[in-house]
C-alpha cells in the first residue's frame, strides 16, 4: 500500500473497501498469502496508516489448510498461525525510489534482513506477493499451494499477461530475481548529479541534474521494476483482470460475476492479538 497512486476520494484508505460482507479488499490480499502457504505474512504501508491496519488485522491469521481437520484427533495443535508484520519504505529512499514496485523490493529485504538476524535456518528462499488492487478469489492458489513451496516460480496472469506486463496479480520471485531486479532499478535510476558529470578536485560530483530528472527511479512502473523476473514460472492463467486501484475499476468488479466469498471461518480474518503472558513470583 506504499507509493501507489489511488484514485479514490474516501475519509479511509480505499484497500479498506468491503469484497463481501465484513470482508475488505486488504483480507482479501492477506488470504491469499495464506492460502497459498507464506510461513509469515508482510505488509508494506506508509507508518501514518499502519495503526489503522494493525486494528482492522491483528497480529496474525491462521493457515487455512490446516485449520478443520476433523478427523485428526490432534487437530488443534496442528493448527498453524501466519504472523503478520509491518514494515515501511527506508527513510532514505523516500522521494528517491519509492516507486510500487520498489516497497515490494524492500518488504522482501526486511523479511529477509529480520530472519537472517533470527537464524539462517529461517530465510527465505522464495517470496509470494498478494495485492489488494486484483479481485479474484484467493483460494484459487490452493492447488498451487505446493509448486509455491518449491524454488519454481509461479504467478497468476489474464490472457498471458502478469506482473512483468504491469498486471498487479499475485507472483513469486527467488532471491536470484530480488538481487537482479534491486540492482536494475539502482543502475537505470538517476541519481542527484549528471552521471559521468564534471567532478571537483576531490573526485566528488558536481554537476546537478535538473530538478525533474532526478530520482527517476520513484517512477518506475511495476513492469520495470519487475523486468528482471525470469521467464520460468508456474501460471494459473484467469479470464479477467480488475484493477481497483480507481473507484471505477472497484465498480467493474462489483458488476461483474466474479465473486469473493467471506472466509467460512470467521477466526480467519478477524484481528486477533498474541496474549501476553504474565509470570508470577511467590
Amino acid at each position: 500500500m506504499s507509493s501507489i497512486p489511488l484514485q479514490y476520494n474516501l475519509p479511509y484508505h480505499p484497500c479498506l473497501l468491503p469484497v463481501n460482507d465484513n470482508y475488505l479488499m486488504i483480507h482479501r490480499a492477506i488470504m491469499e498469502c495464506a492460502w497459498a502457504g507464506c510461513e509469515t505474512i508482510w505488509i508494506v504501508a506508509d507508518p501514518d496508516i499502519q495503526p489503522m491496519f494493525k486494528k482492522v488485522i491483528g497480529d496474525y491469521v491462521y493457515d487455512p489448510v490446516n485449520y478443520h481437520r476433523p478427523m485428526d484427533p490432534d487437530r488443534f495443535a496442528k493448527r498453524t498461525m501466519i504472523p503478520i508484520y509491518f514494515t515501511s519504505i527506508d527513510i532514505k529512499n523516500r522521494n528517491k525510489r519509492d516507486s510500487y514496485g520498489w516497497s515490494i523490493i524492500e518488504g522482501a529485504y526486511m523479511a529477509y534482513r529480520v530472519s537472517n538476524q533470527l537464524s539462517k535456518w529461517i530465510v527465505p528462499s522464495m517470496y509470494y506477493v498478494a495485492f489488494p488492487w486484483s479481485l479474484y478469489p484467493p483460494e484459487i492458489v490452493r492447488e498451487y499451494r505446493k509448486p509455491i513451496s518449491t524454488h519454481k516460480r509461479f504467478r497468476i496472469t489474464s490472457e498471458g499477461e502478469g506482473i512483468k506486463q504491469g498486471k498487479m496479480m499475485g507472483f513469486t520471485f527467488n532471491e536470484e530475481d530480488f538481487i537482479n531486479c534491486r540492482a536494475w532499478v539502482r543502475k537505470e535510476g538517476t541519481g542527484r548529479y549528471v552521471p559521468g558529470g564534471k567532478k571537483n578536485e576531490e573526485g566528488i560530483p558536481r554537476e546537478l541534474l535538473p530538478a525533474e530528472e532526478r530520482w527517476s527511479g520513484r517512477h518506475f512502473q511495476l513492469e520495470d521494476v519487475f523486468c528482471q523476473l525470469g521467464e520460468d514460472a508456474t501460471t494459473l492463467d484467469l479470464p479477467y483482470y480488475f484493477n481497483a486501484t480507481s473507484f471505477d475499476g472497484y465498480r467493474q468488479w462489483a458488476n461483474s460475476d466474479v465473486n469473493i466469498d467471506k472466509p467460512v471461518v470467521e477466526k480467519w480474518i478477524e484481528p486477533s492479538k498474541y496474549k501476553k503472558s504474565l509470570l508470577e513470583f511467590e
